[in-house]
């Protein structure tokens, strides 16, 4: 969409716009976004997998599952982001 809006102002080709794009980038712009990622991910699988685990009492036991799942990913991303963004910072000046 981008290139699109790009090449109605100026025409540019799109191998050209997308090496303008990635001409500033470098390996260390894409590391810590890519571990952030893998991490919530992680988090989020686990308490998923947790929480269904124990589910008991049927139907209502597993809507109750998915909220307390939902409820605890939430926290515990946020809780992750805070650590990882001192982690990265100290890292990645």
């Amino acid at each position: 969409m981008g290139w699109v809006a790009q090449a109605l102002v100026e025409p540019q080709s799109l191998h050209q716009f997308i090496n303008a794009g990635f001409s500033g980038a470098d390996f260390n712009d894409l590391l810590p976004p890519t571990l952030k990622t893998a991490v919530f991910g992680l988090i989020i699988g686990l308490i998923a997998c947790f929480q269904g685990m124990r589910t008991r009492g049927g139907a209502a036991g597993v809507g109750r599952a998915a909220t307390s799942s939902v409820v605890l990913s939430s926290l515990f991303v946020i809780l992750a982001d805070v650590v990882l963004v001192k982690i990265i910072i100290l890292f990645f000046p």
